[in-house]
């Protein structure tokens, strides 16, 4: 495609303008982007009325429904709630934020002072700050930065964050770089996820110098570390026994052209806290269909073993993600066959029950819910599983999982390619919702299951700054959050 340079204009915001969020611009867009519910379906209806009188669109006799299809949907009772090593917090607001002001984590990774900070010369009060505030903002996390775990360096290269890092001999390693560079990030995180495998979070200069909100960003930052290093910060009660959750998703990797990484994560214990990471590649241009699943899945179902009392998993229920509605076909026929290739090997296939759902979330649909002469989001765990729904596979529904303050709530569509189980649909709707507050790096809940963001954040991870395998030694981390 070729422009005339002349005739096009540039679009969009500049770098000053998308990170003052404060500034006029942001709010007359904000009214637009996200408008209410009741405004969104009056826009709705006045372009339905538009199309309906067009002379084109009554010259081919095409009319256009202006009324919203009315159906009835479910809820998924909050009945349970955030378990954390101090309390119970209520999952009914859509935010678990407040936990963070208590001594809440399950059972933390144990870091201690085996933790140390690498910055630029001139970013040391920034690394002091987070000295001071790590004292008095663990949160129960086992994270001490001290003074002389400090390492500065006097150039913004990433060789000389990444020889000060190499020469550390500690457990997780805080990173503040001076800006965004993506290079040295990328060279960073190829460094301590690949060649010496280390837990590493990096965190730009310019958010610990805005001391708004800076306790909880400190928190955060603690939380996320600790996460990455085996730390189980919450959990949330699933009735079932012997059950192994895995995600899966896929990332273009931006090195290779036409080639894409899947990223394959499974659940290894009963509170949803230890996973187990595996990295498959695929070649094929425009596919996001993965035929090598068949070694990963047989691995992953022996380390599970060995960590659950040489017992295999009876349910496995999978969540994959990344999927376009026109390659379900395919994806039967390659990945699910794969993994019961793979469950044939270790002689499961006939005891263990085996579900598998694609998750999209990047749809059209919205729902409004009526009240009084007005319009109003659906709450949070509201399920439609009719009118709308397909009927060409096991069964699909829509679940909304999250809450939001501003804007119309996107639901998220799963699609049930295999139901070989005893479960019943509402229950596997019950389990997406809860699984959709068990992702450690937001305390709320998330638009999908968290071994799909999981698997989500280990794609992009490898396809963004590794493009290669990381190091087996992080197989049993959160490595990539």
């Amino acid at each position: 495609i070729l422009l005339v340079p002349e005739v096009c204009q540039l679009t969009g915001l500049s770098a000053q303008e998308s990170t003052n969020t404060r500034a006029p611009l942001f709010r007359e867009l904000a009214s637009i982007t996200h408008s209410s519910p009741t405004d969104k379906v009056a826009t709705l209806h006045e372009f339905a009325q538009t199309i309906n009188q067009s002379p084109i669109t009554q010259r081919w006799g095409l009319n256009v429904e202006t009324s919203l299809l009315q159906l009835t949907g479910g809820n998924i009772d909050n009945e349970e709630q955030i378990i954390t090593n101090s309390n119970k917090f209520d999952i009914k607001k859509g935010s678990f934020d407040n936990m963070t002001r208590t001594r809440f984590v399950l059972s933390s990774a144990a870091i201690g002072d085996s933790c140390h900070i690498v910055c630029h010369s001139r970013d040391l009060p920034l690394a002091l700050t987070m000295v001071e505030q790590t004292f008095a903002r663990a949160a129960g996390i086992d994270i001490v930065f001290r003074r002389e775990n400090i390492v500065t360096v006097e150039n913004e290269r990433a060789e000389a964050f990444i020889a000060a890092g190499s020469s550390i001999n500690s457990k997780a390693i805080l990173f503040i770089l001076p800006n965004d560079k993506a290079d040295r990030y990328h060279a960073i995180k190829k460094r301590f996820c690949v060649e010496q495998p280390k837990i590493t979070q990096v965190v730009l200069a310019k958010t610990l110098k805005n001391k708004n909100g800076i306790a909880s960003k400190i928190t955060k930052i603690l939380m996320q570390i600790d996460a990455k290093a085996g730390g189980q910060l919450w959990t949330i009660k699933i009735p079932m026994e012997k059950v192994m959750f895995v995600g899966i998703d896929t990332y273009h990797d931006t090195l290779s052209r036409g080639r894409s990484v899947g990223g394959f994560v499974a659940s290894m214990n009963q509170n949803l806290t230890r996973y187990y990471s595996r990295v498959f590649w695929h070649d094929n241009p425009g596919e996001e269909v993965f035929s090598g699943l068949q070694p990963i899945m047989k691995d992953t179902l022996m380390e599970y073993r060995r960590l659950n009392n040489d017992n295999y998993p009876e349910r496995i229920v999978i969540f994959r993600d990344g999927v376009g509605y026109g390659q379900m076909a395919l994806v039967r026929e390659l990945e699910i066959e794969a993994i019961k290739r793979a469950m044939s090997e270790l002689q499961l296939h006939q005891e263990t029950q085996l579900v598998f759902t694609v998750v999209t979330k990047r749809i059209n649909t919205r729902f409004f819910a009526k009240h009084g002469t007005s319009y109003r989001n659906p709450f949070q765990g509201t399920v439609v599983s009719n009118a709308i729904t397909k009927s060409d596979h096991a069964f699909d529904f829509y679940l909304v999982s999250q809450s939001v303050s501003q804007g119309t709530v996107s639901p998220t569509h799963y699609t049930v390619l295999e139901w070989k189980t005893n479960l019943r649909p509402e229950h596997l709707q019950k389990i997406a919702f809860r699984l959709c507050h068990m992702y450690f790096n937001w305390t709320g809940i998330i638009s999908v299951p968290a071994p799909c963001q999981y698997a989500h954040k280990l794609a992009f991870l490898v396809g963004q700054s590794l493009h290669m395998e990381p190091a087996p030694a992080l197989r049993h981390y959160l490595y990539y959050l």
